[in-house]
């Protein structure tokens, strides 16, 4: 191999890399287009229930107010029925999601979740999740 193709194949390299290793917090990251996005933010505390329980814990969300979402503070009901999921860590080309346990939640991970039921107007809002996404593609 002649310098010149090492050169470019180290240049594609590092353009790759730059290029999948995500978007600082100030880019907007494209909303869900399923379902609508409640709130989109970093997890700031887990807080776990008791085992036996419906409620497998609570998340506290804080995150900024994009055109796409209701709140950018939010303490969040984790149950049985909450759907968990994250991108696939998978090198392919297309995106897949896969089930999560809530156990593999952490603090620092940006998410995005879609609520259920009755929401607690109070600050910061309180509500149920229906669907929580992991944002953060190569967190787990």
């Amino acid at each position: 191999m002649n310098n010149k193709t090492l050169l470019i194949l180290t240049v594609f390299a590092f353009s790759s890399l730059f290029f999948l290793s995500g978007c600082c917090p100030s880019n907007p990251i494209p909303p869900d287009q399923n379902n609508s996005v409640h709130i989109r933010g970093t997890i700031t505390e887990i807080s776990p229930s008791q085992v036996g329980s419906d409620t497998l814990g609570f998340l506290f969300i804080e995150g900024s107010l994009y055109p796409d979402t209701s709140y950018d503070k939010a303490q969040v009901r984790i149950t049985n029925s909450t759907i968990i999921l994250k991108y696939s860590s998978q090198w392919n080309t297309d995106l897949t999601m896969e089930p999560t346990p809530f156990k593999e939640l952490q603090v620092g991970m940006m998410v995005e979740v879609t609520f259920t039921g009755a929401v607690a107007e109070s600050y910061p809002v309180q509500a149920t999740a229906k669907k929580v996404v992991i944002l953060d593609i190569f967190a787990l």
